[in-house]
């Protein structure tokens, strides 16, 4: 009796302590500074270039006074490069630059969760079933690579850019979506959903300030290199079009699958700072996927233009008709975030971070599936990446079917998003008020 009475006060404290979003910031501040770091540290000769080591090297050649496309060259936008920069007034050599880093990653994060806050309030969803979503996202599915690369910065981008949107804050929300696309190119998927969205509510005049802010955003980030040599910007573009397969994106981890059943071959090829892989069924592949993605995308937007419109005449169940609105743009963000995941011909590690400040927002049937599929695909990245790469490049038994496994994972995520099936609870309160 005592024992239950214990954990029944245990469960009734963390229930109330849920509900502050303290509790939740306090989480994320030791998952990022005390574990990523730790752990960081503890498998520090796993990893290839140190974590940071990279950025730091960027920062510290422009710190001499070189100039990035220009004087050297650099797969990086230049809103990527600012991140890396601010770090590196604070330090310049490893560890200290890395820490520095995480607190700005840990900043973004915190961020994240003011976001997502915000948006299910909006949405009438649980905070707390989408803080813990998104905590544990973070903590197992994206992982320690959260803290190492930049890329929870532009998710983060993207989710502030659709929180501005949804708040009526047009020019706003495309000028942060700009710096997105100006940090990593992936957020450009979600410009043509703003779009659609003002379209089909006739607001025209918006749709042409947004996409004048938009411009003149991107413009901006780039003008100095246009200045100095208009040519140099484009190297980083076509650093980015030249690459070739990337052994982890969905086509070639299928692929190298194929092959270890005997059904082709293939060839290996380390370029562009990655593995990568060649044959004439990967190389059509590669050259293929540009359209493949932007067919998958052209599909999202024609049925968001579609089912916004349907949405515009009729409520969705216990749902407002705005709240309908924005819980279907929020899906269609996170199908378009996924497909330029899921059928670009590049899929590093760290991309899995676009999509867990977006899954939280979900309010779908299967939502906790979903979450627990990611957790399972991050559990499979971690495996390969640092402790079995190699393995990996080796083409091993397990890292290879663990990477065709966490891409398929992935693929079943995007199917039930797509599905966007309603959950029971909200199919039952809407036949009790047909």
């Amino acid at each position: 009796m005592n024992f239950c009475h214990i954990y029944k006060n245990i469960c009734e404290k963390l229930s109330k302590l849920a509900q502050k979003t303290s509790f939740w910031i306090i989480i994320h501040v030791v998952l990022f500074l005390c574990v990523f770091l730790l752990w960081s540290h503890v498998f520090y000769e796993y990893y290839g270039p140190s974590p940071g080591a990279v950025e730091k090297n960027i920062v510290l050649k422009i710190f001499k006074g070189q100039i990035p496309y220009i004087d050297f060259e650099c797969e990086y936008p230049p809103v990527a490069l600012l991140l890396f920069i601010i770090p590196g007034l604070f330090f310049r050599a490893l560890p200290g630059y890395y820490i520095a880093f995480t607190v700005e990653m840990l900043l973004f994060d915190i961020l994240a969760i003011f976001l997502i806050i915000f948006i299910v309030k909006r949405l009438n969803i649980s905070k707390v079933k989408a803080l813990a979503s998104y905590t544990l996202l973070i903590a197992i599915a994206a992982g320690p690579i959260a803290s190492q690369r930049y890329d929870l910065a532009p998710a983060v981008m993207v989710l502030a850019a659709v929180a501005a949107f949804l708040s009526g804050k047009n020019k706003t929300a495309w000028g942060v979506l700009a710096l997105g696309v100006m940090a990593k190119v992936f957020p450009i998927v979600v410009a043509p959903l703003f779009a659609v969205w003002l379209l089909i509510k006739k607001q025209d005049a918006q749709l042409f300030k947004g996409i004048a802010v938009f411009a003149a955003v991107a413009l901006l980030t780039v003008l100095p290199w246009l200045i100095m040599d208009a040519g140099s910007i484009g190297s980083m573009l076509t650093y980015h079009m030249d690459r070739g397969l990337h052994a982890e994106s969905t086509y070639g981890s299928f692929i190298i699958l194929a092959q270890h059943f005997g059904w082709t071959n293939v060839e290996y090829d380390f370029s562009y700072g990655s593995f990568n892989i060649t044959s004439g069924l990967a190389d059509n592949l590669s050259h293929a996927s540009f359209f493949i993605m932007g067919a998958v995308l052209l599909l999202a937007y024609v049925l968001f233009s579609f089912k916004l419109s349907k949405k515009e005449l009729k409520t969705d169940g216990m749902l407002s008709s705005q709240a309908a609105q924005e819980t279907l743009l929020i899906r269609y963000v996170a199908i378009s975030v996924l497909a330029f995941m899921l059928f670009n011909k590049v899929f590093s590690a760290q991309y899995i971070v676009w999509f867990c400040p977006l899954l939280p927002l979900l309010n779908i049937r299967f939502h906790n599936f979903m979450v627990l599929l990611l957790l399972i695909a991050g559990a499979f990245t971690i495996y390969i990446y640092p402790f079995n790469y190699i393995n990996f490049e080796y083409y091993e038994t397990l890292p290879v079917f663990l990477m065709a496994g966490r891409n398929l994972l992935l693929v079943v995520v995007f199917i039930l998003v797509c599905l966007g099936m309603k959950p029971k609870e909200k199919l039952s309160m809407a036949s009790k008020t047909d």
